[in-house]
């Protein structure tokens, strides 16, 4: 699937395949330096190639200029008896720098609830760092709250 965000600069959203692990990749480690993540390469291609095998885990979409990746969203599914059913959390969302502040993240994020609510999701849920004010006006001004809780993990190595 591609649709077209922006006709004047040629900009794109298209479904992420296995074969784009490799630009995914590369974006993942843009985004997590971004956001002082740590990246762990070959967790990363794991995950990356795990989640664009199974489509029941959830959707990677490239956002392109021409043909050429200029970020991505990745959100998985879910279930929370709070939203009543299943959901999707959006669990990455990154635009090259050159491509911030014209109005396509806001484009790509109407995108993703649009196809959500096409198959029945009935939440969307994100996480942004306390201290990035631009992208959480961003997830304000298109109906994101903040939850009067943290997020906590763990992770759980394999046997």
């Amino acid at each position: 699937m591609e649709i077209q965000l922006q006709s004047g600069q040629n900009i794109s959203l298209r479904t992420a395949t296995v074969a784009d692990v490799e630009a995914l990749q590369n974006l993942v480690k843009q985004y997590y330096e971004f956001d002082q993540i740590p990246y762990v390469p070959d967790e990363i291609e794991s995950g990356l190639r795990t989640l664009l095998s199974d489509g029941s885990l959830g959707q990677a979409w490239l956002v392109l200029q021409g043909t050429q990746p200029a970020g991505y969203v990745i959100f998985t599914y879910g279930f929370d008896v709070e939203f009543g059913g299943r959901l999707a959390t959006i669990t990455d969302l990154y635009l090259d720098p050159g491509h911030r502040r014209q109005g396509l993240g806001g484009k790509v994020l109407q995108h993703v609830e649009t196809f959500c609510r096409s198959i029945g999701l009935r939440g969307l849920e994100l996480q942004v760092e306390s201290d990035n004010t631009e992208a959480r006006a961003l997830y304000t001004k298109f109906g994101f709250r903040p939850a009067d809780r943290i997020p906590m993990s763990k992770r759980i190595k394999p046997l």
